[in-house]
């Protein structure tokens, strides 16, 4: 699913961990949880990241997307993604 929006696995890696903030969004299948990131790469691209909470601090990566128009940029901000 990266692929489609051109992002790395590792640039949405580095997006998702250069933030704290993380908003709970709408639950996926079987009610799993998920959440959004809003944060940076080290190449300073503006990401949004939707994963899902597996447990034990750990997460998986559902998809990644530069934000794109009003919403998503709100959305971003709200997150903490500047």
């Amino acid at each position: 699913m990266l692929d489609k929006h051109d992002v790395t696995y590792e640039e949405a890696c580095e997006a998702a961990e250069s933030t704290a903030n993380y908003l709970r969004t709408t639950d996926g299948p079987g009610g799993e949880r998920r959440y959004i990131a809003a944060g940076r790469t080290g190449a300073d691209r503006r990401l949004i990241v939707i994963f899902a909470d597996e447990g034990a601090g750990q997460g998986r990566i559902i998809t990644a997307r530069e934000p794109r128009g009003r919403k998503e940029e709100a959305r971003h901000r709200r997150a903490g993604g500047n």
